[in-house]
């Protein structure tokens, strides 16, 4: 890919982004034309940056993992010589 046309494909990803999903299909309508390689493209990049959004809001932190050991190391209480 040259470098061209990754920004060709950014810039349409950023516009679409910016844009509620329901508006996305008409606006690549308009931005892509007949380029549907970079129509292809820009989907897939906006239905992984929408899957990554969702699954990381689904899952909260582990109430026994980094959080609740931070308290202890901030204290002084989890740092040991070594």
């Amino acid at each position: 890919m040259t470098p061209e046309r990754w920004q060709q494909i950014r810039d349409v990803l950023e516009e679409a982004q910016e844009l509620e999903p329901v508006q996305r299909s008409a606006f690549l309508d308009r931005a892509c034309l007949s380029d549907q390689s970079l129509r292809r493209e820009v989907e897939v990049l906006l239905a992984s940056s929408d899957d990554a959004r969702s699954t990381f809001l689904k899952f909260a932190p582990a109430s026994d993992g980094l959080i609740a050991n931070l308290d202890g190391i901030l204290s002084g209480g989890g740092l040991q010589a070594g």
